[in-house]
């Protein structure tokens, strides 16, 4: 008899919590222990992951959805009930039950400072402890969990996932459990390692704050609380936010026409699924909804390392920026990128370099093979390659290059010119025609000199105009601007002018011109431009 109240003793005491006094040498017997039936889905779910003999050697903390916390858990799925669960791939219940999964961090929320081998009496520093758990959910799920811990009220203590905030269904001073080399607590709620929707993604996370602000202020963030909606979304960082401010002028804060087809151009339609942490190399398309273009490419070289080119720019995804939305079975994902993907060209060789009409002034330029590169700084994760200058490019056409060498007796291609110009002088002579500063036709008025990369600081371009012509006058000859007029490189960052004419500085010497040489500089033209510039200052 005395035997049976025991053993009663002992069961009301399992049944409480597991038996919270005592250790038990795996999962399966802590399972069978404790209060009767509630654990048994996540017994099958255990089962069928193949994840049972891996969970008995964890060093770390494991969290138990009770079968209540299953059975809502499909509800929200739109299944019929828990059992129906088992009936989800072997994969994703796998990557469902990692998830609650911490593999280095044996959670004590009684004594947390033999964990951190420090003092952390108090229950703020207690909760920084355990701010991020990272689990062993499948890389796609590059999710941390948080644990709000106050270590005098275990009741106030939560874990929240992106999809949940569970609590321990236990209320004792110590909700864990030994079993095996891990510490295990049974919990309120299924801990999904994705959002519910797009939105709710940028808000949980503090470096996307500037990129909510631009997608309210736009009037688009509504449509990312949609939890059906099927998109990949490339967030930037509020530094990059910033960043793109500060290289191009480009504020996505503000409500603006080029606001929205950036913001836009950073969605695209439906949701790829990809491995970035996989040891890959691979390459994937993304369709942007701004003008349905496929000009997004991620290039996976590696495990975590994922490059993402855009017309205008590249970034990277970075290491723990992957969220799932929608589900196991994904309807939209997350990546977390350093800087912002823009839809036009941001740097001037990438307008020119393929132009028909300047194949000539191109082959200058790669002959040269120097200067080019100034026109061609791509904006990598935020970092330039070469100058984050400003430049107007005063362009020679094809047209100015045969009238350029007619002067000058020769044939209009790229070996006669170089050699008409001189091997050595040609970084000169194309340095005179990159002008520092961006300027469109209205801010070419008459008497305004314009530094160039070959006469930077002494201003030795001067602009004058003859009714409604543009002209341009260096030290050895002039150029008119022609069509096409202000070809625009990021938003009006930089500009390409076409002229007329070669603009020669002095430190190339030409031989003396044929019977053509009208196209060189007037005195009475030169005079004026000077006498208007002496007029402004």
């Amino acid at each position: 008899m005395a035997r049976n109240i025991l053993g009663v003793l002992l069961l009301v005491g399992l049944t409480a919590y597991g038996a919270n006094a005592q250790s038990f040498a795996n999962f399966s017997d802590f399972i069978s222990s404790y209060n009767g039936a509630d654990l048994t889905v996540f017994k099958a779910a255990l089962d069928k992951s193949g994840l049972a003999s891996a969970l008995d050697s964890i060093n770390g903390t494991v969290f138990i959805p009770n079968n209540a916390a299953f059975a809502s858990f499909a509800t929200s799925l739109g299944l019929a009930n828990a059992n129906a669960l088992l009936d989800l791939s072997q994969d994703v219940v796998a990557a469902l039950l990692k998830f609650h999964v911490v593999p280095a961090i044996k959670v004590n929320l009684t004594t947390p400072a033999v964990l951190a081998g420090a003092d952390l009496a108090n229950a703020s520093t207690a909760s920084a402890l355990y701010s991020s758990l990272t689990t062993l959910a499948t890389p796609v799920a590059r999710v941390s969990l948080n644990l709000t811990t106050n270590i005098t009220d275990v009741k106030s203590s939560t874990i929240k996932s992106p999809r949940a905030t569970a609590k321990f269904v236990s209320t004792s001073a110590d909700p864990f459990v030994s079993v095996g080399t891990a510490r295990a607590a049974v919990i309120s709620e299924v801990l999904g390692y994705w959002y519910q929707n797009i939105a709710s993604a940028i808000d949980d996370h503090s470096r996307l704050g500037l990129l909510k602000r631009s997608l309210v202020n736009n009037g688009m963030w509504s449509e990312l609380s949609n939890p059906n909606l099927n998109r990949t979304v490339f967030a930037p960082t509020d530094a990059g936010v910033t960043g793109v401010n500060k290289d191009f002028k480009i504020n996505v804060q503000i409500n603006s026409s080029v606001a929205q087809e950036l913001l836009t151009y950073m969605q695209s339609y439906g949701a790829q699924v990809t491995n970035f942490s996989a040891d890959v190399s691979a390459a994937y398309n993304y369709t942007s909804l701004f003008l349905n273009s496929s000009s997004i490419v991620a290039n996976q070289t590696g495990a975590n390392k994922v490059a993402v080119s855009s017309i205008g720019s590249i970034t990277k995804v970075g290491d723990y920026a992957t969220f799932q939305i929608g589900g196991p079975t994904p309807k939209s994902f997350l990546y977390v990128v350093n800087y912002p993907l823009i839809p036009k060209a941001t740097n001037i060789w990438e307008l020119i370099k393929d132009e028909p009409s300047l194949s000539t002034l191109v082959g200058l330029f790669l002959r040269e093979g120097n200067e080019y590169k100034k026109l061609a700084a791509i904006t990598a994760d935020g970092e330039t390659t070469a100058s984050s200058l400003a430049y107007t490019l005063m362009a020679p056409n094809n047209a100015a290059f045969v009238k350029f060498a007619s002067t000058y007796g020769t044939v209009p291609n790229v070996a006669n010119l170089t050699d008409l110009i001189g091997a050595s002088s040609l970084a000169a002579f194309l340095r005179n025609h990159i002008v520092v500063g961006s300027y469109a036709t209205g801010n070419l008025t008459a008497g305004v000199q314009l530094n160039t990369l070959q006469n930077s600081g002494y201003k030795k371009l001067v602009v004058t105009t003859s009714g409604s012509s543009i002209i341009l006058a260096a030290e050895k000859t002039l150029g008119t601007l022609v069509y096409p007029f202000n070809t625009v490189v990021a938003y009006g960052w930089s500009y390409i002018q076409t002229v007329d004419f070669p603009l020669v500085p002095e430190a190339v010497n030409l031989p003396n011109p044929n019977s053509a040489g009208a196209a060189l500089p007037s005195v009475l033209v030169l005079l004026m431009g000077l006498l208007a510039a002496l007029m402004m200052i």
